[in-house]
């Protein structure tokens, strides 16, 4: 027979085995199912599960204008794009040594090298802008500033180049290209020494041809009409040539006016007068004619071909007198024209001329 107690105990675990797993599976089916539920709602209001959106930082965005090509900006800095990179120069110190070329004065020179006509004329002894003076093939001295090229003679110093050229010795010295480091002031300086005097002056003197006035004789000087005048100028002048093509103007170190001219141009009188000179000048002028037009005027016609007219005759404003030419120190076919006070200094001619 089987004790009661045994039994009771037996059931009591049985139980507790069966019971606990299905409360187990009761609370997790109550917690899931609703769970399942709402995910199932929401799938079938949003169509898939929501997440959780990344925070994403914004910025504000400006703007460009519309690009515009070729517009022009009248404010502001405009760079173009550069195909080679340019280098500035160096700067030049030395005596350069050009060649005349057929055609060159020293007016074209001066501005081919960017100097004044004087530093062209002070650089190069001898060489006179008043007549051309320049021929083909001939070297002629470039220097590197305006100013005089100085060739030291015996006795001088820094001190009298100060005086002769106008320019502080401490700059005449201390200019990279003279090499007078060390030497004092009243020391000697080598004889011979090319010596470039920036900024300096030279002093010029034109030896021009013409009559001579002499008190109580009127004009007189050898080779030159000295008789009475026949006509008298109107006071205005014309040009002598035409068309009119200035290629060396008026200035201290030539006192005319060079116009270019074709072979034996027809060259004419500028005003009424008469003929005071009309053959050739050994100053440089070459085949040259000189009026007298009798009213404190003369007017000079320079390196013409031929002269057509003689000393002592009446010429009209407008009369042909020459052909044109390159006589003397010349360089190219022109007329050297100037206008001149009777016997005393060259005036400029633009001045009168319409």
């Amino acid at each position: 027979m089987i004790r009661m107690d045994l039994f009771f105990k037996l059931r009591s675990r049985l139980r507790n085995r069966i019971v606990l797993p299905g409360l187990t599976l009761l609370l997790l089916g109550a917690v899931g199912v609703p769970t399942l539920l709402s995910g199932r709602l929401a799938n079938s209001v949003y169509g898939r599960p929501t997440q959780t959106p990344l925070l994403v930082e914004t910025q504000e965005v400006i703007a460009l204008p519309p690009l515009v090509a070729n517009q022009n900006y009248d404010n502001g800095i405009t760079r173009l794009a550069a195909l080679r990179t340019d280098r500035p120069e160096r700067p030049r110190f030395e005596i350069y040594r050009y060649t005349v070329k057929k055609g060159d004065t020293p007016w074209s020179i001066a501005d081919q090298f960017d100097l004044t006509i004087e530093s062209i004329l002070w650089g190069n002894e001898g060489m006179s802008a008043n007549a051309g003076g320049l021929q083909p093939d001939r070297v002629i001295n470039i220097l590197p500033v305006d100013g005089v090229l100085h060739t030291a003679a015996e006795g001088d110093t820094l001190k009298r180049l100060q005086l002769l050229h106008g320019v502080p010795y401490e700059v005449i010295q201390e200019y990279f290209g003279n090499d007078l480091a060390g030497i004092a002031p009243e020391g000697a300086l080598p004889v011979g020494q090319k010596i470039i005097v920036p900024g300096g002056r030279n002093a010029v003197v034109w030896q021009e041809p013409g009559p001579v006035v002499v008190p109580g004789k009127g004009r007189y000087s050898p080779g030159f009409y000295s008789g009475p005048l026949v006509y008298i100028g109107t006071g205005y002048f014309a040009w002598p040539v035409s068309p009119i093509i200035i290629t060396q103007g008026y200035w201290s170190g030539h006192p005319a006016i060079d116009i270019d001219t074709y072979p034996r141009q027809p060259i004419f009188a500028s005003d009424s007068g008469t003929v005071i000179f009309s053959g050739w000048s050994d100053t440089g002028y070459g085949f040259l004619v000189i009026v007298d037009h009798g009213n404190g005027y003369w007017t000079y016609y320079a390196h013409n071909t031929a002269n057509l007219v003689s000393v002592g005759q009446g010429v009209l404003q407008g009369q042909q007198i020459a052909e044109s030419g390159s006589t003397g120190n010349s360089t190219g076919d022109h007329i050297d024209f100037r206008i001149r006070v009777a016997g005393g200094s060259f005036l400029n001619p633009f001045d009168f001329l319409p």
